[in-house]
């Protein structure tokens, strides 16, 4: 589950079976006409009121419609698709475009979208759709009728060229170059979008090497499976040196346009865990309340090449934004291990030095 926040609306992104959408309606209890809203859909377009599960009842939250289903050419497949708008540069006042993210590398894939309208589309046509040529013809997945509401494409897919290398190395690229590098190429959505005007680019004016504004994105990876890591005739030792199933995360900046150019993008980082505590009582600068169950996502560390890392077996990052009331920094949320949250303050300087670092600023070591 995902909330986009798109030229004033609030969007719900859900990876299903497929990925679906629709538009939600918050508002405090007791404020505005309760007339129209239901506790289920009777029609299709019917906003309906969500019940509360906890937390009180205050916050009345409200799906506008039934969910639309967005396809792509990956039918079933596809997922974490990011959802960022752009502005309408000649006609102002016209409503902004709305964009998903297909893919992020190596080639960035974007598609148009209109996320309230729909048409309806068979059965059998969602089930060509979600059936992968070459397999048996059988289904176990439950095609309902948010499948059928084709959610409206403008165009076809944009395909970018490939992105450019990363701003910086890891040890990863080190210890395994080439194919044996144990992350994946291509990467999917974390999290889109941060708008970067160009002073946010070039540092207030210490650098003058960019003249345009560029959108930015948090995208994650992972380890590619290898079918050797359950082979009993392969030592332990070399299934050691490469990590198993771990995520990385990278920044990448774009055009703010079609195709939308991919201009940089950084090196791999994790994010990692809270701070450890022995009296449930976390650092002034924490802030936020002691997690219990935070202790069980420092299981399986990253390690590669018999070093360990501090960095979770999986960190998600659902969530950035401009942080309110202060443009000069952002909040990144994210999940570890699927168990607990934890948000980040990153100012966008920082952030602006790993996408387009000064040479003169890398700390270069002698490798032993």
């Amino acid at each position: 589950y995902r909330l986009f926040v798109i030229s004033g609306e609030i969007y719900l992104h859900i990876n299903a079976d497929t990925v679906i959408m629709t538009r939600l309606i918050l508002k405090a209890k007791g404020f505005g006409n309760d007339d129209e809203m239901h506790d289920k859909f009777t029609a299709e377009d019917q906003a309906f009121k969500l019940n509360n599960l906890f937390g009180g009842d205050q916050l009345e939250v409200t799906l506008a419609h039934q969910f639309n289903t967005l396809w792509t050419d990956e039918g079933v497949h596809g997922k974490n698709f990011a959802i960022f708008s752009v502005p309408n540069t000649s006609h102002p006042d016209n409503p902004a475009s709305i964009y998903a993210e297909i893919h992020i590398t190596p080639n960035h894939q974007v598609q148009q979208i209109v996320p309230e309208r729909f048409e309806h589309i068979s059965l059998q046509r969602v089930f060509e759709r979600v059936w992968k040529k070459g397999t048996r013809k059988s289904r176990n997945l439950n095609l309902d009728i948010a499948n059928r509401r084709s959610m409206i494409t403008v165009g076809n897919v944009t395909k970018s060229d490939i992105a450019p290398l990363a701003s910086f190395s890891t040890v990863d690229e080190h210890r395994f170059p080439g194919k044996s590098a144990p992350f994946k190429e291509s990467a999917h959505g974390g999290s889109c979008c941060v708008s970067f005007s160009v002073d946010d680019i070039n540092i207030d004016g210490t650098r003058n090497n960019h003249h345009e504004s560029l959108i930015v994105g948090i995208a994650h990876t992972k380890v590619s499976w290898k079918p050797w890591y359950g082979k009993s005739h392969i030592p332990q030792k070399e299934k050691d040196l490469v990590p198993h199933t771990h995520y990385v995360s990278f920044f990448y900046a774009f055009d703010p346009r079609p195709p939308f150019q991919i201009r940089a993008r950084s090196g791999y980082f994790c994010l990692g865990h809270a701070p450890e505590t022995f009296d449930d009582t976390l650092q002034p600068e924490e802030g936020g309340v002691f997690n219990p169950l935070s202790v069980l996502s420092r299981n399986r560390p990253l390690l590669q090449y018999n070093v360990t890392f501090d960095c979770p077996q999986m960190h998600y990052i659902s969530t950035f934004i401009e942080k309110a009331g202060d443009p000069t920094s952002t909040v990144i949320g994210y999940g570890l291990n699927d168990c607990t949250p934890r948000l980040v303050e990153v100012e966008k300087e920082e952030i602006a030095r790993l996408l387009f670092p000064d040479p003169m600023d890398m700390v270069l070591e002698m490798l032993q």
